[in-house]
């Protein structure tokens, strides 16, 4: 493994943080942790990805992993990015569960390639996307090489998923969006200082005993779900997943499908002993099409935009800022990557999705059906 460059000198726009001293979060840099520190906002733009990962292999034409980019703003105007987030899955669980498949999101600190472009403007972003999709099956060999030297840098902190739903329904597996009546069907996510890797012969981005002195928090649905609230309990460090969180997210009742062209949806983040919806932590928006290339991106693709604003008056430490930033990725699994679609069609019709509810975990549409005529 590389060691990555001082992001305080590679990122002009981060030449003024300090470095967060204390080493609350072991192997994290302490030039990183200064930017979580100073971040006023972070703003998430996940990748788009049209084409297959491949065709020409078993299973056939899987969906690519997801990716992210994570911007931090040192204030509400000026965002630079800082962290990629690249998906770990198994190809075959990817293609039968999705979005609901076991994974483990590694995180590494971005650097700019030689001659990358800047890409600020949300028109910008969806071209560079294409053109990085077309590149990986035109120039193939050079998207694999640029890649590889990517992945040659240590993950700053690992996300795991508390496994899923797996091929052939293998078992022990989770048995989510559904009545979330017990721990086996919660839906959460550790966070773990460094690289984590599974044994061999084992499936990708699975738990497999992960080590508790080095999770920074946990982001874990709760019995119930929240009920008609979609909630998430937020712990800080290595306590156990039945101790009391120090924050809860908690997201509206009504959300995707169509209703995503037109409305933002916000992620309350509270105190866990706030009242509900107070918003006192930080505030998760998924942003609606508001360009051209947004409404592109939203028609074409799952990829979707994130903000979270944290509240100036609250103290948050690295460790938290990253717990909550992991407790958005997993909202975006759960509620908006490819399982609330805008319209679905098969022989005997067409359905239209105006949005989907989320009652005890289960995710419920609001739909329009029009029949096949021919029938």
């Amino acid at each position: 493994m590389q060691k990555q460059p001082s992001i305080l000198r590679s990122q002009p726009g981060f030449q003024s943080v300090v470095p967060y001293g204390q080493s609350v979060v072991q192997g994290i840099p302490s030039d990183v942790l200064g930017v979580f520190q100073a971040s006023q906002a972070l703003s998430i733009r996940q990748h788009v990805k049209l084409l297959p990962k491949k065709c020409c292999a078993c299973p056939p034409c899987v969906e690519q992993e997801n990716t992210y980019s994570v911007y931090a703003g040192l204030s509400r105007d000026s965002m630079h990015e800082f962290l990629r987030v690249d998906e770990v899955s198994d190809d075959w669980n990817r293609c039968c569960c999705k979005p609901y498949h076991p994974l483990k999101l590694e995180v590494r600190q971005y650097i700019p390639a030689p001659g990358e472009p800047g890409a600020n403007s949300d028109g910008a972003h969806f071209q560079q996307d294409i053109m990085n999709d077309y590149h990986s099956w035109t120039a193939g060999r050079k998207q694999e090489f640029m890649q590889n030297q990517y992945m040659a840098y240590p993950p700053l902190f690992t996300i795991v998923r508390d496994d899923g739903v797996r091929c052939c329904y293998k078992c022990p597996c989770k048995c989510l969006s559904c009545c979330v009546c017990c721990n086996c069907c919660a839906d959460g996510m550790h966070v773990y200082a460094g690289a984590l890797s599974e044994p061999e012969g084992k499936e990708k981005g699975r738990p497999y005993d992960p080590p508790k002195d080095r999770q920074i928090g946990s982001a874990i649905q709760p019995i119930w779900g929240g009920c008609c609230t979609p909630t998430l309990h937020l712990r800080n460090g290595s306590v156990p997943d039945d101790s009391e969180p120090f924050a809860k997210i908690e997201g509206p009742c009504c959300f995707g499908g169509w209703s995503e062209l037109c409305f933002d949806f916000n992620f309350f983040t509270s105190k866990y002993q706030s009242p509900s919806k107070t918003g006192d932590v930080a505030m998760i928006i998924k942003r609606h099409p508001n360009s051209m290339a947004m409404l592109a991106t939203d028609l074409m693709s799952d990829a979707d935009n994130y903000t979270i604003e944290f509240n100036p008056s609250m103290t948050l430490t690295p460790g938290e800022k990253a717990t909550i930033l992991a407790g958005q990725l997993l909202a975006d699994y759960m509620f908006f990557d490819g399982n609330t679609e805008k319209c679905k069609w098969d022989d005997d019709g067409i359905s239209c999705y105006f949005f989907y509810c989320s009652i005890i975990g289960c995710i419920i549409p609001c739909e329009l059906f029009i029949p096949n005529s021919k029938q």
